[in-house]
């Protein structure tokens, strides 16, 4: 089986709200892979097949789609005034129920279990999000039907099975304003403190999948072009080719045979990844989804203690009109500014 995954982030910028990076992994059967599918001494450019044209019957990039097909594609895409999360949330949780012994989730507290979020558990510190008796966790879906998500989910699932294609493994780190702002303070980047949960995902796949030869595309949001030194801090014991590095890709392959199971990744880091790989594009979108769950309760918390300002999605001169006029009102919310507002 080959695993090809994919890995971006949703909520780098914004003064408010949580930051997501999120992970899909894919296993296509062996025959089903085309012409793509790299041997494990090739080069690391152009190795992956193209799920798009794979999963062709079901999925496309576009919005309303003539034939009914799934959109996947960079979250931002996908996300409009007149539809909503409506074409993110379908894809996401079609694309969620195919995973084996994953029930369906029926609220976003299942949703953030299921891709292993656990800090969502005590947020006592930031009432905007935490829930309780009076303020239950909102139930899913939250803008398609569930009859719009049975149809999606199960043209999927046929046609992912005639093309050999598998989900196996969705995921998102979740990082709260207060985690983000100490992390922050502590590496004094923004870049650094990201990268630490890109690492993180990276670990997961290479302990659960590495004696596959897994590839994993990663969305690359900076100008970095050099990442050997940080592979070669998360994963000690592997040995790191560089496979290229310019303006548009940097790519690596990692070996260790030190241990009980050898295990073999190749990790790429492409300049507008989610429109070249599907597994990025999907991760894109679990990370979008993800926050604007979160975000949903953020505003509707705020609605209700202050009535009066107008809520934020967090971005831009928006942002700023919001905290000009909340940042009063926070002594008596019993709210500080670590507790509220991301450091740039």
């Amino acid at each position: 089986m080959f695993i090809y995954a994919g890995i971006d982030e949703a909520g780098y910028g914004p003064l408010f709200g949580p930051l997501v990076i999120g992970r899909a992994v894919f296993g296509i059967a062996s025959g089903h892979t085309g012409d793509g599918a790299p041997g494990a001494d090739e080069q690391a450019t152009a190795i992956a097949p193209d799920l798009w044209k794979t999963l062709t019957r079901a999925v496309c990039k576009t919005l309303n789609d003539k034939r009914g097909r799934i959109a996947v594609n960079d979250s931002k895409k996908l996300k409009t005034p007149a539809a909503g999360l409506r074409h993110m949330e379908l894809g996401v949780l079609a694309f969620a129920a195919q995973r084996q012994g994953i029930a369906h989730p029926a609220t976003i507290c299942d949703w953030l279990n299921s891709v292993g979020e656990v800090t969502h558990r005590d947020l006592t510190q930031l009432p905007w999000y935490h829930a309780d008796d009076q303020r239950p966790w909102n139930a899913l879906p939250l803008e398609t039907t569930t009859g719009e998500l049975a149809i999606a989910r199960n043209m999927l699932a046929q046609h992912a099975k005639a093309a050999g294609v598998e989900i196996l493994d969705m995921g998102a780190a979740v990082v709260f304003e207060d985690r983000f702002n100490r992390m922050v303070a502590a590496t004094r980047s923004k870049a650094s403190a990201s990268f630490t949960f890109v690492a993180s995902h990276l670990n997961h796949i290479w302990q659960h999948y590495g004696q596959h030869s897994p590839v994993v595309a990663v969305d690359r949001q900076s100008g970095r072009t050099r990442y050997r030194e940080l592979l070669a801090q998360c994963f000690p014991s592997a040995s790191i080719t560089v496979l290229d590095e310019t303006n548009k890709i940097s790519a690596y392959r990692l070996r260790d045979a030190t241990g009980s199971v050898p295990r073999v990744m190749t990790v790429q880091f492409e300049v507008n990844g989610d429109g070249l790989h599907l597994p990025i594009a999907l991760a894109s979108m679990i990370s979008k989804y993800t926050r604007e769950m979160l975000m949903h309760r953020f505003k509707a918390w705020f609605t209700e203690k202050l009535p009066a300002i107008a809520p934020t999605a967090g971005y831009g001169s928006d942002a700023k009109r919001f905290w000009s006029e909340v940042e009063p009102h926070l002594p008596a919310l019993g709210i500080t500014r670590d507790q509220l507002r991301r450091m740039a």
